[in-house]
């Protein structure tokens, strides 16, 4: 029998693939009409006459009627609206008066009518029903208590006493079903959240799993279009195939970068896209973006301006690989939106208050196309984008520039887009970063009142130029002509010269002395126009960045070669091998190495690689990730426990991947590896690995870098 009755209670209370509503009507129903029912004995005992059982009966009648309605329209928010409706505005206002009013108690059970209309209705029909049915029951008892006439079976002595008890009793035990029921409701709920939550979990860790999956597929060939791309370029001495080579590379970093773009927007999507902090130098940073890009801006014929406050804070602690890459990649959209322009990058940073953070904004500039007003108004939208034929950028902005509008909200910054058709772009980026040491990129207290003389003669922007001496707060004298220069250079007492190359012929007879300071040279060449002791040279564009490392004697960080690293050091002793499953990775990775005249094994697995160790020495390991049947980690693994390796422990391994994750930095390094490089692998990183970690007795570096 228990049994029995506990599958009835799950039957219409507890199964949960009936609607939630439905459960609650026949709830509500349930206690209704038992408490109509197990009233009419309480009557009797109270000795009422008989209006209050046709009352009762009239009541039940209408309790029917109701649930009939359900029964042939099967519409439960109109059922329990009429419900709701006739419980409080017929049945108890009824009953109220057929059992003695205030003095029976039965007050007490407008509550429950109260209560089954929170349970039951929804929305505004709550509210309004609720305020009326409550302003209704205030009416009756106040109007019945002026008209006592009204009021039947009216108790007296211990009849009132039961009344009450009754009525106080029949309340309790309605009110501790709903409760019940509302605990169970709320156990379910909870139960059905960690259910959702589990799920999600899982379905967090499979999407993420198959995003690191994909991110090594789709970045591995891409990886080897881009790779094998400059292996032929480097090959092509007579330049027969430099355009349709060059045509391959820039749809294949495009189209790499579109395939970063969708794995990061999915991350951001599924909030798995993390910060990798680190500590880094602010002109470090800059240094390579703006090589890289003033080789963009040269091999197209555009003029690039940089503007950088040298009061900024430069000892960072933060995410600076995806820092970078976003103003690298806006930079490099810059210079393919113009033909015959400019682009124009600034940048300013300042601490907090309590100096334990710093904020920056960046602003890259072009005059390209630029976007229509309709265009830019869905520019943010993911899967937006305008018509590519207006405009030489990228066709899938609408989703990078989402990707970075999140990247950059993680760091506490923004992105903003302002444009203007057939006049030019402005891109506004913000971040904040930690500080580390209170040290600015170039502090001014230095060179504030030394004397500098600029020759600007042919130079492009020389406005520009010279508001990059500004901050400094040299007193500058800025030369257009030879003459007004030569009287300026006779006169003596500059502490720096610079001279634009354009006019370097007109006055290299008289910076040939040797008693006079030293002369830098601006131009876009390798190296110095005249082999002359005190000639050094300063790579366009002019910025506090290579303004810094004249005024404050930073010779390691002057780029006396040029951006390019052609010209480079080598390492001809230096031994390494390279792990990869992939052949083509190989022979790009052997193709980079060349250059270096190093040393170099290649083998297909890791259980190659343990093989190779052992029998033979290397100075540094590069190491694919992801291979069959040993990845790179668990090669790495053995390697370090290796005990007839020689040096294993100390042996600089470098994993190679193709994951974009923004974790993938922290994974490798906790992992045990050295380093690591991003495929595909570009040549400033691979030439910073070697520096890094090859013997200091191994390289050989140019002459020009020992200048």
């Amino acid at each position: 029998m228990q049994k029995l009755k506990l599958k009835i209670l799950n039957e219409v209370f507890y199964n949960e693939s009936i609607k939630l509503e439905v459960r609650l009507l026949r709830l509500v129903a349930l206690y209704s009409v038992a408490a109509v029912i197990l009233a009419v004995p309480c009557f009797m005992t109270a000795g009422y006459d008989i209006s209050v059982y046709i009352a009762a009966g009239i009541s039940l009648l209408l309790l029917a009627g109701v649930f009939g309605i359900y029964i042939y329209t099967k519409d439960v928010r109109l059922v329990s609206l009429l419900f709701c409706y006739v419980i409080n505005l017929i049945i108890l206002p009824l009953l109220f008066l057929y059992t003695g009013g205030v003095y029976g108690g039965i007050e007490f059970l407008f509550l429950c009518g109260l209560v089954d209309g929170l349970f039951l209705l929804h929305g505004p029909a709550k509210l309004v029903s609720e305020a009326l049915f409550s302003v209704w029951y205030t009416v009756i008892v106040i109007y019945t208590g002026y008209r006592p006439e009204m009021i039947r079976n009216v108790p007296e002595g211990g009849v009132v006493v039961f009344s009450m008890a009754v009525c106080i009793t029949f309340s309790t035990f309605i009110f501790l079903i709903i409760m019940d029921y509302e605990r169970y409701l709320l156990n379910a709920k909870r139960a059905n959240v960690e259910e959702a939550v589990r799920l999600s979990t899982k379905s967090a860790e499979t999407k993420s799993r198959f995003l690191s999956n994909v991110s090594h597929e789709l970045r591995t060939p891409m990886n080897a279009v881009i790779g094998m791309s400059g292996i032929i370029q480097n090959s092509d001495i007579n330049g027969d195939l430099t355009e349709e080579i060059s045509i391959i590379t820039h749809n294949a970093r495009d189209l790499l970068s579109t395939i970063n773009s969708i794995l990061d927007y999915s991350r951001l999507e599924s909030d798995k896209l993390t910060l990798s902090y680190d500590q880094f130098e602010l002109d470090t940073m800059l240094r390579e973006i703006v090589s890289e890009a003033a080789i963009g801006t040269e091999e197209k014929g555009v003029d690039l301006f940089i503007d950088i406050d040298p009061d900024s804070p430069n000892v960072l602690y933060g995410d600076h690989i995806q820092i970078g890459m976003i103003l690298q990649d806006l930079i490099h959209d810059a210079i393919d939106s113009v033909t015959d322009g400019r682009v124009y990058f600034k940048i300013r940073g300042h601490y907090s208050k309590d100096k334990s953070r710093a904020f920056f904004r960046a602003e890259i500039s072009d005059t390209g196309e630029g976007i229509s007003e309709a265009d830019l108004a869905t520019i943010y939208s993911s899967f937006e984008t305008y018509d590519s034929r207006q405009d030489s950028r990228i066709k899938r902005l609408g989703l990078k520039y989402s990707v970075f509008r999140g990247i950059l909200k993680l760091m506490n910054g923004d992105f903003e887009i302002r444009s203007l058709k057939n006049v030019g772009t402005t891109i506004s980026v913000s971040f904040e970063v930690f500080t580390v040491e209170r040290i600015v990129l170039a502090d001014s207290m230095f060179t504030v009142g030394k004397r500098v003389l600029l020759y600007a003669y042919g130079e492009k922007g020389a406005s520009y130029m010279e508001e990059a001496f500004i901050p400094f707060g040299v007193l500058l004298d800025v030369a257009y002509s030879p003459d007004v220069f030569a009287k300026m250079y006779k006169a003596g007492g500059y502490r720096y010269i610079f001279i634009s190359e354009e006019g370097f012929e007109d006055v290299a007879d008289m910076i040939k002395e040797q008693d006079r300071p030293l002369v830098y040279v601006i131009t876009d060449r390798m190296g110095t126009p005249a082999d002359f002791d005190n000639l050094r040279i300063i790579r366009r564009p002019v910025s506090s960045l290579n303004l810094s490392d004249v005024f404050f004697e930073r010779w390691e960080d002057m780029d006396y070669s040029g951006s390019r690293t052609a010209d480079g050091f080598i390492a001809p002793d230096a031994r390494v091998l390279v792990v990869d499953d992939n052949m083509v990775n190989l022979k790009v990775a052997e193709s980079l190495l060349a250059k270096y005249k190093v040393g170099i094994r290649i083998c297909e697995s890791g259980f190659s690689a343990i093989e190779m160790l052992k029998n033979d020495n290397f100075d540094i390991v590069l190491m694919d990730q992801v291979m069959p049947g040993m990845d790179g980690f668990e090669a790495m693994k053995l390697i370090r426990s290796s005990l007839v390796i020689r040096g294993a422990r100390r042996m600089p391994i470098v994993c190679m991947t193709a994951d974009s994750g923004g974790d993938i930095r922290d994974k490798v390094l906790n992992a045990g590896f050295n380093d690591y490089l991003s495929k595909p692998v570009k040549e400033t990183e691979l030439e910073r690995v070697l520096l890094t970690y090859l013997p200091d007795d191994k390289i050989r570096m140019p002459v020009a870098d020992a200048v």
